[in-house]
């Protein structure tokens, strides 16, 4: 279904279908075109019109499209199952373009109509790959009418179907157009969290062209939240401008695998844009290291120009134009500018969008002012807001689409003209290629038929002990089942003692938890209680992971427990203490040294005072964009080779420090281009490169790098990290 409507961040990335991937020239449509005409009306010339309804151009396929949505009705009458249910999917997918027509043409209502017609076909013949897509497009629609919540639900719905297929490029189209959605609407947190989802698939499938999109829109999410949220700050966090342009650096590198040439240019264009951003957010206009960015940004430019030159992609020419407009202007070279400015502004006058004559009237008003070009200041300041209002008037879009489909018409009957008479010779040649391709099919049918007859008499003799192994495996399918019942279960159970989000809430301002358990049930554990006015929070690790870790959690955290609410113990070093105790005389009379290594917090509402004891887990503070690492025990609470009391610590802090707590899970993880560990400097580092971002972003870049650095080794251990601003 080629005319389902991709969202991406930019809008040259296009889907080739592998099913119509032999229809490779533009000759060859044409050529179909001549002969479709002469073939008899079933099923076959369904396939045919369906070739040239999804590669047919502006003005070629809606024609066909319609004739095989006709054929389609009436063959869906048909007496023969076969051939009823081929009908309903060309129907389906014939409506579905439809929607695409009018998606296209800027009249949302009827492509509504269209998709949901396409979408009840679909779910009457249980095409599920076919429901994801009328679903996807409908979430698209009501993206565009800015209905959120409807388009979220049609995307979500979309997802949850090609999850069940374990459809993975659908999946990570999915994937990429609800980050779209969330990156319009500024959620930049989710935005980031669905557009690592899609790269994360675009990984398992080795897809360059895919890791290139899903690269450049990572860093394009990154770019837009400096511009929204950091652009004119004094506190600016250089591990976002670094992050913008690896992941632009990774795209280019993607595409050039496979010599996407569109996505080479797109990724030039947007190393170029990020170098701007760049030079406006660090240095003063005319220094040395702003001419230098300025003069990187204008050199990654013409590359992206020539590309797009060669591709005659007429949209991005202006884009370019504007953009050398630009930084020529911001290089006092005012004569350039206004020539690259008027002719991104003649391009984009001819393709009629607005979006693209607005920028062009933007930089020109700025040229033309500082020229003394008062009178053609004013008028490019006049179409500017003009046009500002056009990009959200639905009938200027309607417009400039229209102008669009114009300019593609009047280009394809050019070359119709040119190239008929060439094409239906070529046809020729192709049928004669497909008669003696023909013969060899019948003789591989012959051989096929007899090799079924000897699969057909193995197939009898192996039957009955088939039956015996699928017995044996229902037996161990339910027996895994009641297993894995109990444990999600204990889950429940689990997750029910760990700290409650409304405790934490009301004794920390400002926080983040990330828990990823390794299995179902986890080791790790974060804990709080209150008790004579005073706060208590500990995050630790007991001993093992899975069902064995999630025993002794809910030992540990039960121990802990009855140190402060039955033995009235305060001080965090004293309640360790009497847990190792209790440990010992519990589980380790055997010799065994199981216990947890851990942090317990003592918050003082009435003094402020922080308190802690740290057994073999170290807490980290982040004050003045520095990252303190604080004093900790090296021994577990439990049966260790040491047994000394443990310490009390004090902590200082300054209002607006960041204090974090963590388990070895996430620098243990094996992962990266060698496999090696994270290890815990690369992720003090990763703390405080991020530490003036918000707490909720925190834990977003945190989970997201923790997932790309694993890729798509086995996690060895659970994650548990705590950010509490102080």
């Amino acid at each position: 279904m080629k005319k389902y409507i991709h969202i991406t961040l930019f809008l040259f990335f296009i889907v080739v279908n592998k099913n119509v991937f032999y229809a490779q020239s533009d000759y060859y449509i044409d050529s179909l075109i001549i002969e479709v005409s002469k073939f008899k009306e079933d099923t076959n010339k369904l396939h045919i019109l369906s070739i040239i309804a999804e590669n047919g151009d502006a003005d070629v396929w809606p024609v066909y499209n319609n004739e095989m949505g006709k054929l389609a009705a009436k063959l869906q009458n048909s007496s023969q199952p076969i051939i009823k249910l081929t009908a309903k999917k060309y129907l389906a997918a014939s409506l579905n373009n439809k929607g695409f027509f009018f998606t296209e043409r800027g009249i949302p209502y009827k492509a509504i109509l269209y998709f949901n017609k396409s979408l009840e076909i679909q779910r009457e013949i249980k095409d599920l790959e076919g429901q994801a897509f009328s679903l996807s497009n409908l979430g698209t629609i009501y993206d565009s009418k800015g209905e959120i919540d409807k388009a979220l639900e049609y995307y979500f719905a979309a997802v949850k179907i090609r999850e069940n297929l374990d459809s993975k490029v659908s999946l990570a189209q999915s994937y990429n157009n609800i980050a779209v959605l969330y990156s319009n609407q500024n959620d930049l947190v989710n935005a980031l969290k669905y557009h690592f989802q899609s790269l994360k698939i675009r990984k398992i499938l080795n897809d360059p062209s895919g890791l290139g999109l899903a690269y450049n829109n990572i860093g394009t999410t990154y770019t837009h939240l400096i511009e929204t949220q950091f652009k004119g700050n004094n506190k600016f966090p250089d591990s976002l401008m670094t992050l913008s342009l690896d992941y632009f650096k990774k795209g280019y590198d993607s595409y050039t695998i496979v010599n996407n040439r569109k996505g080479i240019a797109f990724s030039l264009f947007n190393m170029a844009d990020h170098f701007v951003l760049q030079a406006d957010c660090y240095y003063k206009k005319n220094t040395i290291q702003y001419d230098t960015l300025i003069s990187k940004a204008e050199d990654l430019f013409l590359q992206s120009f020539v590309i797009y030159k060669l591709l005659e992609e007429k949209e991005w020419l202006a884009n370019i134009n504007n953009g050398l407009a630009n930084v020529s202007f911001r290089r006092n070279k005012l004569m350039k500018a206004k020539a690259y400015g008027e002719e991104a502004m003649t391009i984009a006058k001819e393709l009629g969008f607005p979006g693209t004559i607005q920028n062009s009237a933007d930089i020109l008003r700025k040229v033309y002012q500082e020229n003394r070009e008062f009178e053609k200041a004013l008028k490019m300041t006049d179409l500017f807001y003009t046009m500002r209002d056009s990009v959200i008037n639905e009938n200027n879009h309607k417009e400039a689409l229209s102008k669009y489909f114009l300019h593609q018409t009047e280009k394809q009957q050019l070359l119709n003209t040119a190239h008929q008479e060439k094409m239906a010779l070529e046809f020729s040649a192709k049928t004669k290629q497909q008669t003696t391709i023909i013969y060899f099919g019948i003789t591989g049918v012959l051989v096929l038929i007899v090799f079924i007859v000897f699969i057909y008499n193995r197939f009898k003799v192996t039957q009955q002990q088939n039956i015996i192994i699928q017995n044996q495996k229902h037996i161990v399918e339910e027996s895994r089942k009641e297993i894995v019942d109990s444990i999600n279960y204990a889950k429940r159970i689990q997750y029910a003692l760990l700290a409650q989000k409304d405790v934490l809430a009301n004794n920390l301002k400002n926080y983040f938890i990330l828990f990823n358990p390794k299995d179902i049930v986890s080791g790790d554990f974060y804990w709080a209680t209150e008790f004579n006015n005073k706060f208590y929070l500990a995050i630790c690790d007991s001993t093992g992971h899975g069902v064995p870790g999630a025993f002794m959690s809910l030992l540990n955290m039960g121990f802990l427990s009855e140190a402060v609410k039955e033995k009235n113990i305060e001080k965090p070093a004293d309640i360790f203490n009497y847990v190792r105790l209790r440990l010992i005389n519990s589980i380790s009379n055997e010799g065994q040294m199981d216990g947890m290594d851990g942090i317990l917090l003592c918050f003082d509402k009435n003094s402020r005072e922080i308190t802690y004891s740290a057994a073999n887990i170290q807490p980290v503070l982040v004050s003045d964009n520095s990252l303190i690492e604080l004093p900790k025990d090296r021994m577990p609470v439990g049966k260790g080779e040491k047994v000394n009391d443990f310490i009390n610590h004090s902590i200082s802090y300054k209002t607006g420090d960041t204090l974090y707590l963590y388990t070895d899970g996430y620098a243990d993880q094996f992962g990266g281009e060698k496999g090696k560990k994270f290890k815990y400097k690369s992720l003090n580092d990763l703390i405080l490169r991020n530490s003036s971002l918000s707490l909720n972003m925190q834990s977003e870049i945190l989970m997201n790098e923790f997932t790309n650095w694993r890729g798509n080794l086995e996690q060895v251990d659970d994650v548990c990290v705590l950010g509490i601003k102080l």
